[in-house]
């Protein structure tokens, strides 16, 4: 008589963005509050070329835009701030929980997930600190270039010509930002084994590997962040030369385009510093979903094995 048995095959790996599951509704609140601050933001070039225009011609009724603003932001900031703090406190502990026990019983060793552990308040950090970032990048860039078209198609044109190379260039920096940050992660992971055995000369070259894969990947940095900037420089002259031959053009309106012009440019430098966190923490999301626990442990096969009886 044959009987079956359950075996247990590949589990299902438990990720990073499972554990924050939980609180994405939280988070999302924390992303809001960042839009509409960023929103805000976005209208003080506007709103003080208003200003400057309104206090020109005594009409100070036109300073109240940038006031309310201000004062807007200023309050919306101080609660979102406070708030930050306590959800992603939350957040970090469960991950690092979740992935110290996780690991530990998949039979990983300690100083593997002792370096994932650290490894996974960058994950947080991500969350907490480099959304935000992207968000306000995106509005900066995209919401300055609308409001440019708006003020002159041709100054909203040149603005939007340095969209190009930004995506060309930065083509290229996620592929040698994903293999030097691979490398980095690979040799922190080490870093544990070094110091149990505190050998001078081991600890030495671990830290020298170290500082070189940091160095590689802000050089990489540098030179996609110095292209985009000579190639603004340009773009900022001829917007700077189209402006002040504009017709009919008020003092506050040049004012609100070049500051415009700024906030885009200032949006696009944190471009590469965005990839390359971005291409870190998908190797590190990789690194921490390794292990899974034993709820994720559903595939089984059935195998049929003779019941061992008496003749």
């Amino acid at each position: 008589m044959l009987r079956k048995k359950k075996i247990h095959l590949k589990p299902r790996n438990k990720t990073a963005l499972d554990a924050v599951r939980p609180f994405s509704w939280q988070i999302a609140l924390t992303y809001v509050l960042t839009f509409v601050e960023d929103l805000l933001e976005l209208s003080y070039p506007w709103a003080t070329g208003l200003a400057i225009d309104g206090l020109m011609a005594h009409e100070f009724h036109q300073a109240l835009p940038i006031v309310l603003a201000w004062s807007g932001r200023a309050c919306i900031g101080c609660f979102r701030q406070m708030y930050d703090t306590r959800v992603y406190t939350k957040v970090y502990n469960e991950i690092a929980e979740d992935t110290i026990i996780r690991q530990r019983r998949a039979g990983i060793e300690a100083t593997s997930v002792a370096a994932r552990s650290a490894m996974s308040r960058e994950f947080v950090t991500f969350f907490e600190i480099d959304v935000p970032v992207v968000i306000t990048s995106v509005i900066h860039i995209l919401g300055s270039a609308i409001i440019l078209f708006w003020y002159d198609y041709t100054i909203g044109a040149l603005a939007s010509l340095l969209f190009i190379p930004v995506y060309l260039v930065n083509r290229v920096y996620i592929r040698v930002s994903s293999r030097l940050n691979r490398g980095l992660n690979d040799q922190l992971e080490k870093e544990v084994v070094f110091i149990e055995r505190h050998d001078p000369l081991e600890v030495r070259e671990h830290f020298t590997q170290v500082r070189n894969w940091r160095v590689k990947l802000s050089d990489a940095a540098a030179y996609n962040w110095t292209i985009i900037e000579v190639l603004s420089i340009l773009v900022f002259i001829a917007i700077l030369l189209r402006a002040t031959v504009l017709p009919e053009t008020e003092t506050g309106e040049i004012f609100a385009i070049l500051v415009y012009v700024w906030r885009l440019m200032e949006g696009l430098d944190h471009v590469p510093t965005i990839v390359q966190q971005l291409t870190r923490l998908r190797d590190i999301s990789i690194r921490i979903s390794q292990g899974a626990s034993v709820e994720d442990v559903s595939e089984t096969l059935e195998e049929t094995e003779p019941d061992e009886k008496p003749l």
